[in-house]
């Protein structure tokens, strides 16, 4: 039986319980993230617990746990799940806590949830990744402050729900004729040997992985830059790239049922993939 972390307790998954009351469960009154973990080392926690704590004081929360209060949790969860070899990811989700009775404006006095939980890794080896994957484009739908990795995902699920029926990996948002990100990770692309991926905005969920990405970039004389990219430079690129925590750097060779460039992974990502997994190694030394 899995153990989670609720609230300060380590608990069997079936004897955790929150009230009907609780603010998550009533409006998604929450934010999440998803840290990836290699061997039970735990990859860019400093960057996901800052951008939880961002994320919290965009909806005014405070931050719950410390950095080291967040390590302790996660040494705990890997421990006691017996997940300190491998490839895992652990969830983490705070709600604004249970209120009297369901009411929209903001309590003055909250209680959070504050939940965690080890799932499997979704990361796919290597062989796999270089077989390509393709992607569908989409109006954006969601709402406008994506910046806030909020537990409100009802929009993404439509949109990811269009994805599967095609059979394809993740859906290219696309807002004003601008390609924003996927569902669930965030945009690359190479057009004439360049480097590009969306600025940050609203819109726009600053990824952990992303930033590494632009940081592996410069590190080994990748021409990176932050530009948008509107709906038909998609055509032009040779190659196109979807990454995130759990997915890592995806290559997509097909998009809308068209190749993308040769219709095979590119040197960029092959150059890409490989600094990715030494900085992998790196963390368990």
């Amino acid at each position: 039986m899995p153990i989670i972390y609720l609230n300060g307790e380590y608990l069997p998954q079936e004897d955790a319980k929150i009230s009907v009351m609780d603010r998550g469960f009533l409006f998604g009154d929450g934010v999440y993230e998803v840290v990836p973990v290699y061997d039970g080392y735990t990859l860019g926690l400093e960057e996901h617990i800052d951008r939880l704590d961002k994320s919290l004081a965009s909806i005014h929360m405070q931050a719950t746990l410390s950095l080291d209060g967040w390590k302790k949790v996660l040494n705990e969860l890997l421990e006691r799940n017996d997940k300190k070899t491998g490839e895992h990811s652990i969830y983490i989700q705070v709600t604004r806590g249970a209120d009297e009775t369901r009411n929209h404006a903001i309590p003055s006095a909250y209680q959070p949830t504050v939940l965690a939980f080890c799932t499997p890794s979704k990361s796919q080896p290597r062989h796999t990744l270089e077989k390509g994957f393709s992607a569908i484009t989409l109006d954006d739908t969601r709402r406008r402050d994506c910046g806030i990795k909020a537990i409100t995902l009802l929009p993404t699920i439509l949109l990811y729900e269009e994805v599967k029926k095609v059979g394809a990996l993740e859906a290219i948002l696309i807002r004003n004729g601008q390609a924003l990100e996927g569902t669930s990770s965030n945009l690359f692309v190479v057009i004439n040997d360049q480097l590009l991926t969306p600025p940050l905005n609203n819109q726009i969920l600053g990824g952990v992985t992303r930033e590494l990405i632009i940081k592996l970039a410069k590190e080994n004389d990748i021409h990176c830059l932050e530009k948008s990219i509107s709906e038909p430079m998609l055509h032009d690129a040779s190659e196109i790239w979807m990454t995130g925590s759990s997915k890592e750097i995806v290559p997509i060779t097909k998009l809308n049922d068209k190749p993308v460039g040769t219709g095979k992974v590119g040197p960029f990502w092959q150059r890409m993939i490989d600094y990715y997994q030494e900085h992998k190694l790196s963390i368990r030394k």
